[in-house]
């Protein structure tokens, strides 16, 4: 009976604690913003999401017609919930950042990007 009890207790433990840890990553802000045109010069490139990530397990790539042109050293001293990185200035033309995340207990990894543009200064 007691082990009938515990796993019962158990079940529902799970169901409380997966859908929770299922949730997706919401996106509140992002440098560039998606469909941005970038003029003169910008060295900043961050995510912000809902709540705090894997900083060690995440990373950013700036990518062109489909190529990666940067992979984004990741800065450490930010917020939680934040990717945080600094580039050189791109050159003229169309790209698209793309930054692939890991949830702080390790399970759940997900992926997006934000299309912008550099125009010429």
């Amino acid at each position: 009976m007691r082990i009938r009890v515990f796993a019962l207790a158990s079940l529902a433990a799970l169901a409380v604690i997966c859908p929770l840890s299922a949730q997706t990553f919401r996106v509140i802000e992002t440098m560039p913003a998606n469909g941005a045109v970038i003029s003169g010069v910008s060295s900043q490139y961050y995510v912000r999401f809902d709540r705090p990530i894997d900083h060690l397990q995440s990373f950013f790539v700036i990518k062109s017609q489909g190529s990666v042109v940067e992979r984004l050293a990741l800065r450490y001293e930010t917020e939680p919930n934040v990717l945080f990185a600094r580039a050189p200035t791109l050159a003229p033309g169309s790209y698209t950042m793309m930054w692939s995340l890991r949830a702080i207990d390790g399970n759940q990894v997900e992926e997006g990007e934000v299309a912008f543009s550099v125009s010429a200064r």
